[in-house]
């Protein structure tokens, strides 16, 4: 299955933009892991803001620097977010509330449930085409990237494809260490347009040995699912990796190919 990559967006601790995160994996300039500033997207009215949720900021913000980056409108647009746990503290807070007083505030309910993230989205790009949430716990990036790839085949359209993980407060941190926020949005095109950045030729294959976190990434990042998509953004370099095999599960991987 081929698909080819039109735009991208990043957010993650030293790495405010995809110009940034393309000098680190390019290794012209060192990774250095100064804090994320709190993103505060354009498209969300000021009430939305405040209404939404850390990681609903997160995901929607870097969705926005990939579309900057292209001529095709939101609207125009299919859409894939993924993500290990998309609610973040607000599941927490839930929990919390259901432990106390067992009153659930309606802004904190409508927040935790997965697909938030997409519905804030799709309502202030007036985004209406399909929208599917995916988790498949760690492994949700390739899980993701693969929904993303099929949707853009089959039905002929972009899509944007978004992943993201923000932290979690103990405890349940301790079952799910996400750490540090990261975000990767990126846009992908049926066929190869004047913007392309490359082609990805994407293939199912048995998973045949631990795929290696690259030198420069904090451990701290490796519990997020959004992590492992810096591999595949590699390919996106002349002159750097040419494949990478992402996990998809403890039996499979997704071998993606520059084409």
């Amino acid at each position: 299955m081929q698909v080819f990559v039109e735009a991208v967006g990043v957010l993650a601790p030293g790495m405010p933009d995809w110009a940034h995160a393309q000098a680190v994996l390019a290794g012209r300039l060192p990774f250095v892991a100064t804090p994320l500033a709190v993103p505060a997207p354009a498209s969300l009215a000021a009430a939305e803001r405040r209404r939404s949720s850390p990681t609903v900021r997160l995901a929607i913000a870097a969705a926005e620097q990939a579309l900057q980056q292209t001529p095709i409108a939101a609207p125009e647009m299919a859409m894939v977010f993924s993500s290990y746990e998309a609610a973040g503290v607000i599941t927490h807070q839930l929990c919390e509330a259901l432990a106390g007083s067992r009153e659930v505030s309606p802004t904190q309910f409508h927040n935790a449930v997965h697909n938030a993230p997409s519905g804030y989205y799709s309502i202030a790009m007036h985004a209406q085409l399909a929208a599917n949430s995916v988790c498949k716990g760690p492994w949700s990036f390739a899980a993701g990237l693969l929904d993303a790839a099929a949707n853009a085949v089959a039905d002929q359209l972009p899509v944007l494809y978004v992943c993201y993980d923000s932290p979690l407060p103990p405890p349940l941190v301790n079952v799910m260490p996400v750490l540090a926020s990261s975000a990767i949005a990126l846009v992908l095109t049926p066929a190869r347009t004047p913007r392309s950045l490359a082609g990805w030729q994407l293939a199912l294959e048995p998973s045949t040995q631990t795929t290696a976190w690259p030198a420069w990434m904090p451990p701290s990042w490796q519990a997020n699912a959004s992590a492992r998509g810096f591999a595949a953004l590699t390919t996106l370099i002349p002159g750097a990796a040419e494949r990478v095999a992402l996990p998809l599960s403890p039996e499979l991987q997704l071998r993606v190919s520059r084409c």
